[in-house]
């Protein structure tokens, strides 16, 4: 992944949740243009700038690029 940016932070009052909305281009070209992931308002609070970009890194490498189980 060589670019990651955060979009936008969505926040659900109903269930207490955070929609982090994100893009990522990829070494070869391969983009990502809206893809998000959902985490909880407490973790999005303790969260700096980084750790959410960390975590969207991780998730995106974790659920999205792996193709092995």
């Amino acid at each position: 992944m060589d670019n990651i940016q955060i979009k936008n932070e969505i926040q659900d009052s109903n269930d207490n949740t955070v929609r982090i909305v994100f893009s990522v281009t990829f070494s070869d070209g391969t983009f990502i243009g809206d893809g998000a992931i959902v985490i909880t308002r407490a973790e999005w609070l303790d969260m700096t700038g980084l750790q959410k970009l960390g975590k969207v890194a991780k998730q995106v490498s974790d659920n999205m690029l792996s193709t092995i189980k």
